[in-house]
């Protein structure tokens, strides 16, 4: 943790993105020159969602949970009616975005993503967090080539590794058959969006998607897994890749592939065969894909980073009220 901050050591550049209890900027530190991502959270907001514990889990993960493939914070502060995150700016931006202008990825490309992944996700379990919201935008591209997993905004804190929980949440394409039928989840949820995330990634679309989301949560709970046909697209993927992914998409949670020992389960498979995971852990390894990086602006959405963009909300006055009858709940960030 670095020493304290305040709102005005930050120069608003431009937004990146907005969500649910507020919006992200790019921000400069003014003393230093670095560049930051300033996540800023209306307390209303997070009164109104009863999300107070949420948010201090997040906050002890981007502080405490030092993992190369896991993105940090510098600073938080509040002021009256905000709560704001300094966490590094990543250049590269989302997966997501990569993935939109790429179409796929290769089996190698793919491979050396998922590991990382897979390593960041073994280093919450060990700390008895489950992520719970893996996909393409929650993943963001250095500039070195190598990968941080970020938002931690519906991770939960469990008692351990056969601790359950009931709660509902996810993006709807890589929701687990035990989150839509609700017979409660563990770790092994997180291994079943891993299997998503790689189909996704060397398919282009995710395995169960449909434009009718009951036809898809049906799909997601009683069909398996199929692949795309090579005389029809012009690619396959390959035989060893389809086992993991089949393992990964097993519809029992107790049988999928890490239910029994996790991440050195998952990647033990021969799918990473020839991966030096320890020269991974410490980017030793020549990336197998590199965003070209000229503009730091390049891989976010530009219709975002337009300078009027950057102009917070104005907080109507029955908000202020509610956020200053609540003010005690914050006293603990």
């Amino acid at each position: 943790m670095s020493g304290a901050a305040r709102l005005q050591d930050f120069m608003i550049l431009r937004m990146l993105g907005k969500g649910a209890f507020g919006k992200v900027y790019m921000v400069k530190q003014r003393q230093t020159g670095n560049l930051y991502a300033m996540k800023c959270i209306r307390k209303d907001v997070v009164i109104d969602q009863d999300f107070f514990e949420s948010l201090k889990l997040e906050k002890d993960i981007l502080y405490g949970v030092e993992h190369p493939f896991i993105v940090s914070m510098d600073y938080v502060f509040q002021n009256e009616f905000r709560i704001y995150f300094i966490m590094n700016f990543i250049k590269g931006g989302e997966l997501y975005r990569h993935l939109s202008r790429v179409k796929r990825f290769n089996e190698e490309q793919a491979r050396f993503m998922i590991a990382q992944i897979a390593l960041a996700l073994g280093h919450l379990h060990k700390r008895n967090i489950l992520y719970r919201d893996l996909k393409p935008e929650n993943v963001l591209f250095n500039d070195d080539g190598y990968l941080l997993l970020a938002d931690f905004g519906l991770a939960k804190m469990t008692k351990g590794k056969k601790d359950q929980t009931n709660s509902f949440c996810g993006t709807p394409e890589y929701l687990s058959p035990e989150m839509i039928v609700g017979t409660g989840h563990d770790h092994t949820v997180d291994w079943w969006t891993v299997g998503i995330l790689l189909f996704e990634l060397l398919v282009g679309i995710t395995p169960f998607f449909h434009r009718n989301n009951h036809r898809m949560q049906y799909l997601i709970t009683e069909c398996p897994v199929t692949f795309p046909d090579k005389a029809r697209l012009g690619f396959e993927v390959s035989p060893v890749a389809r086992d993991l992914i089949k393992r990964l998409l097993e519809k029992d949670k107790t049988k999928r592939l890490g239910a029994v020992d996790d991440v050195k389960e998952v990647l033990a498979h021969p799918f990473f065969n020839g991966l030096d995971v320890e020269k991974l852990m410490r980017k030793e390894l020549v990336p197998t894909y590199k965003p070209e990086i000229k503009d730091d602006l390049k891989f976010f959405d530009q219709k975002l980073t337009q300078l009027e963009d950057i102009q917070e909300s104005v907080i109507d006055k029955s908000r202020v009220k509610l956020i200053q009858q609540n003010q005690d709940i914050f006293k603990g960030l």
